[in-house]
This record gives C-alpha cells, sequence and structure tokens, in this order.
C-alpha cells in the first residue's frame, strides 16, 4: 500500500515524543479551531527584519545584549538562552527572516524584527547542547550589526551523506507514511539526491521531557523545514533541522 503523506510540521509528529501533559493540550488546541473564537483565529506576521538573507551579520558583544533584556533575561518576550552566549562576537549569515512561527506548543505566533543564523542552532557550537533536535536559535535585530564575509569562521564538517532517491524512502514507510513512528513530509522529497553535510546524529538530552525510539536518526546542515504547508496554518518561518532516519541516507565513507 502507497504511503498517505500529511503535510505537517514534522516537529509536532517528530521522532521524540511529547510529555504526557502536552498530548491533551495539542487536542485540545485542535479542536478550539472548530470554533470562531479568539482561540482559532489564524496568526499574522510580525513586523520585517532590517536584514535579509544572505546578508552577514556580527552577533554583538555579550555586555551590549544584556542592555536590551528585561529582569527575566528577554527582549519583547524572546529570550536570550545560555546557549547563545557563546556566539557573541562572531560572524554568521542570515539564512532567514522569522515573522511567524510555530512555538514548542504547537501554537503559530506572530514574530518581528527577527531573525535565524545559518549553522546556528540550540545545541550550540559544540553541537552538545539543547534536545538533541538542532533546533535554530532566533535573535533579534537589536542583538546583531552588519559584519562582512571575512569575518566569518568557515564551517567544518566531518561527514557527509546523500539523501536517497524518493523511490527508495518511499519502500521504508508504512502506510501512514512513517518510519518507526517518525513522519516523512513530502515537501521532504525536494532533497532526495541532495549530497548534504552532517550536522549531527540526533541524541536525546533532555531526558526528563521527551522520548524516542531507538532508531538511528540524523540532522543535515542545509536541509531545513520550510514550514509552506500546515493544514492552513503555515507558512512557519522557525526552519526547524528535519529529521533523517539512517535508512533513508547514503554516507561518504569515513
Amino acid at each position: 500500500m502507497a504511503p498517505v503523506f500529511r503535510e505537517r510540521c514534522q516537529f509536532e509528529n517528530t521522532i521524540y515524543r511529547y510529555a504526557p501533559l502536552l498530548g491533551p493540550l495539542r487536542v485540545l488546541r485542535r479542536a478550539a479551531r472548530r470554533f470562531p473564537d479568539r482561540f482559532s483565529k489564524r496568526a499574522g506576521e510580525g513586523k520585517p527584519s532590517r536584514f535579509v538573507p544572505g546578508d552577514w551579520v556580527r552577533v554583538k558583544p555579550a555586555d551590549a545584549i544584556r542592555a536590551t533584556l528585561d529582569a527575566s533575561g528577554a527582549l519583547r518576550a524572546l529570550a536570550f538562552t545560555d546557549v547563545q552566549w557563546e556566539y557573541c562576537e562572531r560572524t554568521f549569515q542570515v539564512d532567514t527572516v522569522v515573522r511567524r512561527m510555530m512555538n514548542d506548543f504547537g501554537r503559530m505566533r506572530a514574530v518581528g524584527r527577527t531573525v535565524g543564523l545559518a549553522g546556528v542552532t540550540c545545541d550550540g557550537p559544540r553541537a552538545d547542547a539543547g534536545c538533541g533536535r538542532a533546533c535554530p536559535l532566533l535573535f533579534r535585530d537589536e542583538w546583531l550589526e552588519p559584519s562582512s564575509a571575512e569575518h566569518a569562521e568557515p564551517a567544518r564538517y566531518e561527514r557527509y551523506a546523500r539523501v536517497k532517491p524518493l523511490p527508495a524512502i518511499l519502500a521504508t514507510l508504512d502506510g501512514r507514511g512513517r518510519r518507526d513512528g517518525v513522519m516523512f513530509s513530502a515537501a521532504m522529497g525536494r532533497f532526495a539526491g541532495a549530497r548534504l553535510p552532517v550536522h549531527k546524529r540526533v541524541q536525546p538530552i533532555a531526558a526528563n521531557f521527551w522520548r524516542r525510539p531507538g532508531s538511528e536518526w540524523y540532522v543535515l546542515a542545509g536541509a531545513s523545514c520550510l514550514g509552506e504547508v500546515l493544514n492552513g496554518d503555515g507558512p512557519c518561518h522557525r526552519g526547524c533541522g528535519l529529521l533523517w532516519h539512517r535508512d533513508w541516507l547514503e554516507f561518504d565513507p569515513e
């Protein structure tokens, strides 16, 4: 039987499982969309950033960023996380302008004057932090200043993999379009045949919050979710990393 694709965010049906409390909350949120009240209104977009994709920017020094934060360590309700301090005074390329995104509770929110930077994820410079999914970190415009490519550190990857042809991937999926419980979305087919750097093998770090099956999964650099279709809720500009099963990839020799 051919797999049935559902164009949903892989984050909502991920290799990790939400803590038991969040499952009922997601059900209630979806049920609320059936009623014409304020809980079911489609989220708009926040103000655009002064930067555009492709711009080179420098994360400001720590003291300059602290001056923008409130008592809770946030600017306009967006926290500057512990991991982000390690990126201060370093230069990166703007990857995406974030004007709306699905938050960790599956709720779409408007976001203004915020960008994601290429290769800057929640697992940190050493890929040893975060929840394991390598989600992009978000930066307010006030935390960045213009820079140039000559100040950037070159990206170094130790391993590369080629995404298998689409027919080979489809042969591994069940009738719901999943492998070991994780969805392969139709949009992921755009990367079929592409050779990409391996960012990391997924490891669950926040073990008390997430659970995952014992399969081998990877995040590839340059293969992120575009959030274009979310059952009518999209697009989402968050740009989360996609999860790739070992059986969907062909690795270069060590």
